[in-house]
């Protein structure tokens, strides 16, 4: 019996004090190319429960000429620019530590309504980043959908149901062309990740629009990858989490793009899922993570007492199990 449990013993502390050294080497390309060339939906969020902030950045592949993207939102939208390199320093931010030798507001400004078709309203163009942007607004989804098709968006017949729900949610849409003399990566043609663009509007849910996406979701399904910033931890229904900490801003004196967007103490989770088409028939709401899930939040299972301490809970129990059969 002495041996079966030093046996246990042996395995438990080679699994949770060996394993992390063999993980570091040879780990790191791998889920680089898991955050970054993977996923077919990149995402930032921060929210501070009356302003959210979401930076995209999806796949493309096909002329630069043909690119339209139209998102929805649930408030009016104030757009900017975003750097490419962001979603690399999330990476780079939310990688486990190395193991050690022990084991806004805008205003009211809003701007007046421009020319349009009837029941749709043009609010504004702008240019942001590579994009050429118009902000829309609509009351009829029949008319919105001829916007759409004379503006050179091929608006499909099946998505008309989805610009309805959005129409009578009274969101705001974000149509997005790339600018004729801008070309990614000089050439006309691409295929990866575009580059990235920031929107912000009021909002009292936390909130990614998802649904839209079902009118490009390819067969195999659509992978999302979101960095959350909130004042707790929070998640989705069948997501994947992959860290949360603490982040405050003098963390971030090496990420020079997130040093820009993030000026107060939030917790980051970093949430990853795919989905089938049937899967995003919904927009995904991000709620806090229920109280009794805690182990993580209050122990760094990454950091070397977090690991003592799981493994000294484990050899307790264990050795209460040694008595018992005793």
């Amino acid at each position: 019996m002495k041996k079966i449990f030093y046996l246990i013993l042996i395995f438990i502390m080679t699994t949770f004090c060996l394993a992390p050294i063999s993980w570091a080497d040879g780990g790191l390309f791998t889920q680089l190319y898991r955050d970054i060339y993977e996923p077919n939906q990149l995402a930032m969020i921060v929210f501070d429960d009356i302003v959210e902030k979401i930076i995209f950045q999806i796949d493309y592949e096909g002329d630069a000429e043909d690119f339209a993207w139209v998102i929805p939102v649930p408030g009016y939208p104030k757009l900017f620019p975003v750097e490419d390199d962001i979603f690399y320093e999330l990476h780079k931010l939310t990688q486990p530590p190395p193991p050690s030798s022990f084991g806004c507001g805008w205003g009211a400004d809003v701007q007046t309504p421009g020319l349009g078709d009837e029941g749709v309203h043009v609010w504004e163009e702008n240019q942001v980043g590579i994009y050429h942007t118009t902000t829309l607004s609509a009351t009829d989804p029949n008319s919105l959908v001829e916007w759409l098709n004379y503006n050179g968006y091929a608006f499909p017949a099946e998505g008309q149901e989805i610009l309805d729900y959005y129409v009578q949610q009274s969101w705001f849409f974000v149509a997005m062309k790339i600018q004729h003399e801008e070309t990614i990566n000089n050439s006309e043609n691409y295929t990866g990740a575009i580059q990235p663009i920031g929107i912000m509007f009021f909002s009292d849910e936390m909130i990614y629009p998802l649904k839209f996406s079902t009118l490009s979701v390819p067969t195999w399904g659509t992978e999302v990858l979101i960095y959350a910033f909130s004042n707790e931890r929070v998640t989705f229904p069948g997501a994947s989490e992959e860290y949360n900490a603490t982040i405050i801003p003098d963390q971030l004196k090496e990420y020079p793009i997130l040093q820009g967007l993030i000026d107060e103490t939030f917790v980051l989770t970093k949430l990853r899922k795919n989905f089938s088409a049937e899967e995003m028939d919904k927009d995904l709401m991000l709620v806090p993570v229920p109280k009794y899930i805690v182990l993580g939040s209050i122990i760094d299972l990454n950091s070397p007492v977090g690991q003592f301490v799981l493994i000294i809970g484990i050899f307790v129990f264990v050795l209460k199990i040694r008595k018992v059969n005793v």
